[in-house]
């Protein structure tokens, strides 16, 4: 079914360079906007999750079986590098020693809230983020993909229907499906 994404494969485990090229060059970009929608780690730490990921991914291709789109196997790896480093987050110590060099200005830039955005404003817009995120993950693992890939990555539904291995009626269909389940949720979630 996902003819493309198995010759692309066959192509890296056969070392072809321009494979890999083009692997890194449509994956990274919507990898890391993938994983951006799922937590507010900084820019550097998204990038580390994901080339980690590819990593991964580029060691195990034999493991790729095109039972789902490259994408969506992608993600799955991403999804639990992201879980890693959540939990080797909350590992580490949470406090500064005021004995190290400059401690002091380290926690006034820690303290000091964005320019850009009120506290609470971040906050709000985190726990809508975080909420978002819950209904996404809790739809079929192909209405959360064509979603994120229309309203998250902005691809259109023939880019999508291309990457699916499906029609693009086929997309349309879905995504209508995907909108009216995640709009369920949602209200579900947010009765009172």
């Amino acid at each position: 079914m996902y003819e493309e994404d198995r010759a692309l494969v066959a192509r890296m485990r056969a070392g072809d360079q321009r494979a890999f090229d083009e692997f890194f060059r449509d994956s990274a970009p919507r990898l890391v906007a993938f994983i951006a929608r799922r937590t507010a780690l900084d820019p550097a730490a998204l990038e580390d999750i994901v080339q980690s990921a590819l990593i991964k991914a580029v060691r195990h291709l034999a493991s790729y079986r095109s039972e789902a789109a490259l994408f969506t196997w992608l993600t799955e790896i991403c999804r639990n590098e992201l879980a890693d480093e959540h939990r080797r987050t909350k590992r580490r110590p949470a406090h500064l020693s005021l004995d190290e060099p400059e401690a002091s200005h380290r926690w006034e830039d820690m303290l000091r809230a964005p320019h850009s955005q009120e506290p609470a404003s971040q906050l709000q817009a985190a726990a809508d983020r975080a909420e978002i995120m819950k209904v996404l993950d809790s739809l079929p693992a192909n209405y959360a993909l064509a979603l994120e890939s229309k309203y998250g990555d902005g691809l259109s539904v023939e880019t999508i229907a291309r990457q699916m291995g499906v029609t693009e009626i086929a997309v349309q269909s879905m995504l209508a499906r995907a909108r009216e389940a995640f709009r369920q949720r949602w209200r579900k979630g947010s009765a009172p």
